[in-house]
This record gives structure tokens, sequence and C-alpha cells, in this order.
């Protein structure tokens, strides 16, 4: 009996299998386009000094986040530390990978395929997005922001025809107050 369900169960496996498998590749209809409708509008050139312009990009933040760090040890402060390190470690795996794609590009380029010379393009300019945001997340770990100028400072103007006086203060009476007489004569 068991080796009829054992049996049982596999024949509805493989035959599931076998009618779960997709029908042979339709023509798509006339008139329907099926092409990728995004082409590169970067030349070669402007691709390649693009791509030098994101790692240096990129390794000015991994210098800055590198500062960043340096004065979270020199506050003693573990909290922003840990943080900050942790931004730098990633920051610098993606900048690992985009030196990856940076040559691979070059190959690319050197092979002249457009499709991989794209792809790695696209890469690399994700991998700077990555990198310039873990830069802003590393600055917040500090808590500097990157629109502080300086401290603040305070000017002030005295119009010269504002009163002296206080207005909230009632004014000084002028005349002396005399002492009522006394209501009884017991003292």
């Amino acid at each position: 009996m068991k080796k009829l369900s054992k049996l049982l169960v596999g024949t509805l496996l493989i035959s599931s299998t076998v009618v779960a498998q997709p029908g042979p590749p339709t023509a798509p209809s006339p008139g329907v386009d099926i092409s990728v409708g995004q082409k590169p509008t970067l030349t070669v050139d402007e691709m390649i000094s693009q791509s030098r312009g994101y790692q240096q990009g990129m390794g000015q933040i991994l210098k800055r986040i590198g500062a960043l760090q340096d004065t979270a040890r020199k506050q003693k402060d573990i909290i922003k530390l840990n943080c900050v390190s942790d931004k730098l470690v990633q920051a610098k795996v993606n900048v690992s990978i985009a030196d990856q794609a940076m040559t691979s590009l070059q190959e690319h380029v050197a092979r002249a395929d457009e499709g991989g010379r794209t792809h790695e393009f696209t890469r690399l300019t994700i991998i700077n997005q990555k990198v310039t945001v873990l830069g802003a997340e590393a600055e917040n770990c500090i808590g500097e922001d990157l629109s502080f100028v300086g401290a603040t400072r305070v000017d002030l103007d005295v119009d010269p025809n504002i009163p002296q006086t206080d207005p909230t203060q009632p004014p000084v009476p002028v005349s002396t107050i005399e002492r009522p007489p006394a209501a009884s004569t017991f003292r």
C-alpha cells in the first residue's frame, strides 16, 4: 500500500512539472515595439570622464568620513564613533566595487561593447549615489549639518524715538500722601 501511494505521489509531481512547462514562444503582434527604449545619451569619452569624476568625488567623501571619525575619537563619543565607523566601512566597500566597475567599464570600451559599457556606467552612477548618501549619514552621526555656516550673531539697532521709560510700570506719584487721622482715640 505504501509503495502504491509513493508511486501515485511521484507520478503526480512529475505530471505537474510537465504540465507547468511554458509553451513555445509566440511572435509579437505586428506593430508592437519590444526593443529597449532607453539608449545612453553620453558618448564613450563622456562616460569615462563622468566615471572618473565619480571616483574623485567618492574619494573626497571617504576622506571627509575619515575626518569625522577622527572628530568622534577626539570627542570620545563611542556612539558617534560607531556610527561613523559603520558608514566608513560601507563607503569603502562601495568604492571598492566602483573601482571594479571602472575597470570593467574600460574593458567594455576597449571591446566596443555598448551594452556592457552602459551597464558598468549605470553601476558607477548608483554606487556614487550610495556613497554620497553614506557621506550625508556620517555627517548626521556627528551632528554636523552641511548647511551650517557659523555661530548666530544678533545685531540690535535701537530707534531713538522709543521712550526710555518702561510703559509697563505705573508712574511714581508726584505729591506726598498724608496719613489719615486716627479712627478712634484709644491706642
